[in-house]
């Protein structure tokens, strides 16, 4: 029986739901919960168990303390930082018969892998929603889980894009574009052999991908265009299985030991798909498929994007040669020379909060994923468009440390250059390090100079309108927005042996003369 009471006490749930959609603006982190969406598991497609449940892992806490976000199983708030899994063969108890014979009907359709998977996350993304009061959720994807948020997205899954409640999709050294080792017949030929062929590994082909995902490196999609995009891009090739089949059938490309850099990333981005008119971050780490997540520069990006609002980007955009570094020789011209241009962008504000000294980004000649540009002459001017730094600021940054420099190939097989007689190897064009304000909105340009090249850099500083994270300022320690004498009288109030304390700003379990310099270069009042 309905009663009076039962109605009245829906209304009062409803609306209470909508009061807070309109409370909080788009893009709000403090009404935006972050959704974890892990990578590919050879035994998964045939796995057992619940999907679509709350799970664990350990790398929610670490962006929990980094960005002061609480988790899900301790405090479901509407900023809260949760995880499922879309493995398994039983529905969750918040599944409807609705809910039920749609994943039904959309496993049939594909065989299951990516379209059930993402149709999994888009429900459990809407089941925290219900829980939490979050306005919106951001996606952090990981390897495969890319591929998952990939087609969620673009295929509108559980209509959570088109409803406008996705703020913001980051992806962790993600399967963006399908996979090389799914693709590659010396590999599926092993792997047929040797492994248990699944429905995931047939669906990362190249022509799956192509055929169900448009093409492959283009973001087109104008359902894109309603949220924040960005991606974290892992370098460091370990010598591995991937590496020895590629140089094998001489197919070698840059990797981190599971996925290729190319297959990571938007190679080119249609206007209609862009947010705000920017082409979606990039971040770059030398570092393997399974170091990213406990690598801190990776992490404290992760919490820069779902939280930030003050973007920079740092962009080599042109470049002299001035000693091409080939012989001269009578009896042949070894140009056009092959340049590869490297870098490093260090965060002081980084060090401050975190006490992260490597770099945010870093893309070095041992990477192999930064382009080669051949020049024809000493003096020449090229265009290289090399990304230093595209990503959100640490909170209070106003600089950042980045370092360009450049090397001459004259022979290295993963480069795909061979030039015969001379001998294998590298020669360094020097390398230059500066300091870059980011501390104001706008575009400058700034030169910079090493021994054999010289170029100039394009600074651009976006400001997005996103509210900021309540509490997030760092050195505010009363929380008034401000960091000023009342902070400072805090820290002298706390002195002395201080464990996990507020006042405590470089977290060295010791409050003392360090975080007095530390306030004092985040100082705003």
């Amino acid at each position: 029986m309905v009663t009076t009471w039962t109605l009245t006490a829906c209304a009062t749930v409803i609306g209470a739901s909508f009061a807070n959609l309109a409370a909080a603006a788009p893009q709000d982190p403090n009404h935006t919960a972050t959704i974890y969406v892990h990578g590919f598991d050879p035994d998964g497609a045939s796995m057992s168990g619940v999907f679509g449940e709350d799970t664990t892992d350990p790398l929610l806490g670490v962006l929990g303390e980094m960005a002061g976000l609480p988790l899900i199983a301790n405090n479901p708030a509407a900023n809260a930082i949760a995880a499922t899994t879309y493995y398994g063969d039983t529905p969750p108890e918040y599944y409807t018969a609705v809910d039920i014979a749609e994943l039904d009907a959309i496993t049939a359709e594909y065989g299951g892998g990516m379209p059930r998977y993402a149709l999994i996350v888009a429900k459990y993304a809407r089941h925290v929603m219900d829980r939490t009061g979050a306005a919106q959720v951001n996606i952090v994807s990981a390897s495969m889980g890319t591929y998952v948020s990939r087609w969620l997205i673009e295929h509108d899954s559980d209509e959570l894009a088109s409803d406008g409640l996705i703020a913001r999709w980051l992806s962790l050294e993600g399967v963006l574009a399908g996979h090389w080792g799914a693709t590659d017949e010396t590999v599926q030929d092993l792997w047929d052999d040797f492994g248990t062929p699944t429905v995931d590994v047939d669906q990362m082909h190249y022509d799956w991908c192509q055929a169900h995902y448009g093409d492959r490196h283009t973001m087109d999609n104008p359902i894109f265009a309603d949220m924040l995009v960005g991606m974290e891009i892992s370098s460091r090739d370990t010598e591995g299985d991937l590496t020895d089949v590629m140089l094998l059938v001489g197919d070698y490309h840059a990797n981190d030991g599971v996925v290729t850099t190319d297959d990571a990333w938007f190679h080119s981005v249609e206007p209609q798909a862009t947010f705000h008119g920017h082409d979606p971050t990039q971040s770059w780490f030398h570092v393997n498929h399974y170091e990213l997540a406990e690598h801190p520069p990776g992490m404290a990006q992760v919490v820069n994007f779902i939280t930030g609002r003050r973007r920079a980007r740092v962009i080599l955009q042109t470049a002299q040669i001035t000693d091409l570094h080939e012989p001269d020789d009578w009896f042949w011209d070894w140009t056009p020379a092959e340049i590869v241009f490297t870098s490093s962008a260090v965060s002081p504000a980084a060090e401050t909060l975190w006490g992260i000294t490597q770099a945010m980004c870093d893309r070095p000649a041992e990477s192999y994923a930064a382009p080669i540009h051949e020049v024809s002459a000493e003096g020449d001017t090229i265009a290289p468009a090399h990304i230093l730094f595209d990503d959100f600021l640490t909170p209070g940054e106003t600089s950042l440390i980045v370092t360009i420099g450049a090397i001459e190939v004259d022979g290295d097989v993963k480069y795909g250059v061979d030039e015969f007689l001379l001998d294998s190897g590298w020669e360094s064009l020097g390398e230059a390090t500066v300091s870059v304000d980011v501390s104001s909105a706008g575009v400058t340009s700034q030169p910079v100079s090493a021994a054999d090249f010289n170029g100039t850099l394009r600074v651009e500083v976006i400001e997005y309108p996103f509210p900021e994270l309540e509490g997030s300022t760092p050195g505010d320690i009363d929380g008034d927005g401000v960091v000023g004498v009342e902070d400072l009288l805090a820290i002298i109030a706390a002195w002395g042996p201080c464990d996990a304390c507020d006042e405590d700003l470089n977290d060295d379990g010791l409050v003392d003369v360090s975080d007095i310099l530390a306030l004092l270069s985040l100082w705003t009042a």
